[in-house]
């Protein structure tokens, strides 16, 4: 996740600039008189287009480091750049999908109605032009015939499909994602997954994608960054190159999902147990 130098003869094939840029951060809490330090210098870059899932060991810093970056947070070092430009607070361009989903959408408001609010948050369009808008994104996560249900009337998740639309409608340049599936079983959880992918496949968008299983980031994700525990710093920055579309049996199937999963989740679990990120390689090696 780190920036790449620019190429520096005419010959070479010149990397475009990151989306968004996080350099020196810093950012530290006051807890019960104490200072208790989350990132100290944490350098990072994420190249547009890609699907990005941040992992690492429980109070890493995780949705921490996603809030920085939205600008629903503020450093107290360091900046965050989005398209070259400071991060002051919460950045146009860029949707923040919450974990909670029920307290994500609007009880009194129908589905149709819950993405329309996002939809008129971002865009004036007339009436009609906008129910035509909101329909298409209702078909997109599958809620068609369920666009005048009110929350109460759906499940889990189905409202967390609303949600989704309701974030997509705005036609985002990055979607931020912080363990959005976490409260769904775990057929469902496949569900939205998949559904996830063929949206950012079908439009085009960067996704910074929270998440505690690295299962579900190694099945999403074009590339994971692993942080160490807190003050966090970037232990491992994979490239996970198994072909897209990715299918619930297949992907899951071939022998790399199953060494990148070993891989990451091995060097977590044993953060976990208290083993420094230094001393992984050493037991890797034996």
């Amino acid at each position: 996740m780190n920036a790449m130098a620019p190429a520096t003869n005419a010959g070479a094939t010149m990397r475009p600039a990151p989306i968004i840029e996080a350099r020196g951060l810093q950012r530290y809490f006051n807890v019960n008189g104490k200072r208790l330090t989350v990132f100290d210098g944490l350098s990072c870059a994420v190249q547009q287009g890609g699907f990005l899932s941040i992992v690492g060991p429980s109070g890493c810093g995780k949705s921490t480091l996603l809030k920085l970056i939205s600008g629903l947070d503020r450093p107290n070092g360091g900046e965050i750049l989005f398209r070259g430009k400071p991060v002051t607070g919460p950045a146009d361009g860029m949707i923040y999908v919450f974990q909670q989903y029920t307290k994500s959408i609007f009880p009194w408001r129908t589905v149709i109605q819950n993405i329309e609010f996002g939809l008129a948050s971002h865009k004036s369009l007339p009436r009609a032009q906008a129910r035509e808008k909101c329909m298409e994104y209702v078909k997109l996560v599958g809620l068609d015939g369920y666009e005048n249900h009110y929350p109460y009337q759906l499940s889990g998740g189905m409202q967390q499909r609303v949600v989704i639309a309701r974030a997509m409608i705005c036609e985002p340049a990055v979607l931020l994602m912080d363990e959005p599936f976490s409260a769904v079983d775990a057929l469902t959880r496949a569900l939205l997954q998949e559904l996830v992918l063929k949206i950012w496949s079908d439009i085009k968008f960067t996704v910074l994608f929270v998440t505690h299983d690295v299962e579900e980031a190694v099945f999403l994700s074009s590339q994971i960054i692993s942080l160490t525990k807190a003050p966090a710093t970037i232990h491992e920055n994979v490239a996970i190159d198994l072909p897209y579309p990715r299918d619930q049996i297949a992907t899951r199937a071939d022998p790399r999902f199953t060494d990148f999963r070993q891989r990451l989740f091995s060097s977590i679990f044993l953060q976990e147990k208290g083993i420094a990120p230094d001393d992984l390689k050493t037991i890797r090696s034996k």
